[in-house]
């Protein structure tokens, strides 16, 4: 098997750190319960789904209100009907491992379905180990001679808390491909615009999208003015501080949205392991949607600012792709495929009859033994 097929191992968070495992089963549950806790949020689980509380294991159906399963519950109900759970197949070492919201559990995943992208889309994501390594960035494929890319750069501050990362697109190939990652949460914003010039330049001189609030300013500066780096996103020729976007509701919102039917419908491909993890825990939260509790999300980010990107008229002219006619004409695709065909249809006409277009200009029936 080559490097560019080879399958990365993958891996689950337990009380004893990261452990392997091989996989992912669904199964439907007719019976299931909703838990209310007190900070809110709620929690979807079939009733035979096991809880560590303490040293004990509980029936999700056992649980009272009042217990403490990671949170204290404040109201419990029965739903009426069931729905899909997801179960990780051999987990080494035991198979207890912790959720995302620090739930303790028991060889069950949780299906709230409160991703962005959806469930059934996460379980068909392949990760694939990149086929070189240059300190932080993860080269997946190599650049190809006459391709566009599209660089999508989100900044932090370089504090070893957030990543800044970017994501390398390649927008000449259908579907559209992540070709290189770029994840590190110690790089200075003053020393990024020379890592984001270098494979900028190496991607074909690369279209330069940076996400410019907070230092990323800093960022967009340094590229365009220090380094002359020309091919970047210019919000307006108009008004100062105008390099890169600024990411507000609005550009998060319709970034969300297009990320989303980009990844469902498979017009955008992502094969990286880091990025593959942090869409599966990019979760609903007050309006938005953002990284679950304990992880994180730049990685996401710039696959949201691919989206909103994606859906202007520059996009458009870079690929001459429409995005919304695009999406729309995929759905239609589906739909007309998932139709039953009519079948023969008998008119009562004999089997082998042949039409003639006659010299009278009507329709004659030749060649049939009724005639």
């Amino acid at each position: 098997m080559s490097n560019t097929e080879a399958t990365v191992n993958l891996q689950i968070l337990t009380p004893t750190g990261f452990q392997l495992f091989d996989g992912v089963k669904r199964y439907w549950h007719d019976q299931s319960v909703v838990f209310t806790f007190d900070d809110g949020t709620e929690l979807n689980t079939a009733n035979e789904h096991k809880f560590v509380i303490g040293e004990t294991v509980t029936f999700a159906k056992d649980v009272q209100v009042g217990d403490d399963i990671g949170k204290v519950v404040k109201h419990k109900r029965n739903k009426k009907s069931g729905d899909w759970f997801y179960d990780p197949v051999n987990v080494a070492n035991g198979s207890i491992f912790l959720h995302d919201d620090m739930f303790v559990s028991h060889n069950t995943f949780i299906g709230t379905g409160n991703t962005l992208i959806n469930a059934e889309t996460l379980l068909r994501l392949k990760a694939h180990d990149p086929i070189s390594r240059d300190n932080a960035v993860r080269i997946h494929k190599k650049p190809v001679k006459g391709h566009n890319y599209l660089m999508t750069v989100d900044v932090a501050k370089g504090r070893g808390v957030d990543y800044s990362t970017f994501n390398i697109i390649d927008i000449s190939v259908d579907p559209f491909e992540q070709v290189c990652v770029f994840q590190d949460n110690m790089i200075s914003p003053l020393l990024f615009p020379d890592i984001i010039y270098k494979y900028a330049k190496m991607y074909n001189n690369a279209y330069v999208v940076i996400e410019s609030n907070d230092q990323g300013m800093v960022v967009c500066n340094g590229l365009y003015y220090d380094l002359e780096y020309e091919n970047m996103h210019v919000e307006s020729l108009l008004k100062a501080n105008s390099l890169g976007v600024t990411m507000n509701k609005k550009v998060k919102r319709i970034g969300c949205s297009h990320a989303k039917d980009l990844i469902e419908r498979g017009k955008l491909k992502i094969i990286d392991a880091e990025t593959i993890i942090e869409a599966s825990t990019f979760v609903h939260k007050g309006q938005s949607y953002e990284a679950s509790d304990g992880n994180h999300d730049d990685l996401m980010m710039n696959l949201v600012m691919f989206g909103w990107f994606a859906a202007t008229d520059m996009f458009q002219n870079m690929t001459d792709i429409k995005l919304k006619s695009m999406l729309y004409e995929e759905t239609i695709r589906k739909a007309e495929d998932d139709l039953v065909p009519f079948g023969e249809i008998d008119d009562g006409l004999p089997k082998e009859e042949v039409f003639d277009f006659g010299q009278k200009g009507v329709w004659q029936v030749v060649g049939s033994e009724d005639f």
